[in-house]
């Protein structure tokens, strides 16, 4: 019996031998990643030119931009406005005051601005200097007044305003003082509002500040 087992025992040996389990490896085995390559085709064709990054032209177009932005937008010119409204308002009292109280609206011996002017017209005599001064005033009003209708979008008053202007002041001053001197005139408070609104179109064109 002892024969036997022992022999069994050598047999069975070289079996337990080959079942040796494998050791686990310490960390996860990561396999080597497939690279598959896609190809991209544009929608161009040969004679389209190749884009290029281009740094000076990108800096030009971005300071386009930003003076583009920064622009300010144009108001209108608060001086070409009144300058506007108060030489219409001395054309309008010579020719109003034609139907409108001439007495008072009127600028000498109750007659208005309008039949100063035609009466000069008619009889062509300019060898009356008060009348010619007259007659200039509403000529340099509608010269401002084109003028500053033409300058409406720039800030303060173009140099033609100031000249027409300056004379139009001139030209009242020197009827109303010759009417004053000769005294036998009388005088209608049209004149003075002549005076006065010249004398504000002065002061708007020399005092605004220009661009």
């Amino acid at each position: 019996m002892s024969k036997k087992s022992e022999k069994k025992n050598q047999v069975a040996a070289p079996a337990a031998e080959e079942t040796t389990p494998v050791a686990q490896p310490a960390k996860a085995v990561q396999l080597t990643p497939i690279i598959q390559p896609i190809a991209f085709v544009p929608y161009s064709t040969q004679d389209q030119p190749l884009y290029m990054y281009d740094e000076e032209e990108e800096v030009a177009v971005e300071e386009e931009v930003e003076e583009v932005v920064a622009a300010p937008k144009k108001k209108v010119s608060c001086a070409a406005i009144f300058l506007s409204i108060f030489s219409l308002i001395i054309v309008g009292l010579y020719v109003i005051a034609n139907w409108v109280m001439p007495d008072m609206l009127g600028l000498i011996d109750g007659q208005s601005g309008l039949a100063i002017i035609m009466g000069l017209v008619e009889t062509m005599e300019f060898t009356d200097i008060m009348s010619v001064a007259l007659a200039v005033v509403p000529v340099m009003a509608v010269l401002t007044l084109i003028a500053s209708l033409i300058r409406i979008m720039k800030k303060g008053a173009c140099v033609f305003a100031k000249i027409t202007t300056f004379l139009g002041l001139v030209a009242v001053i020197a009827a109303l003082l010759l009417a004053l001197i000769d005294g036998g005139y009388a005088i209608g408070y049209g004149l003075y509002a002549v005076a006065a609104l010249s004398l504000i179109n002065v002061l708007i064109a020399y005092l605004a500040k220009n661009d």
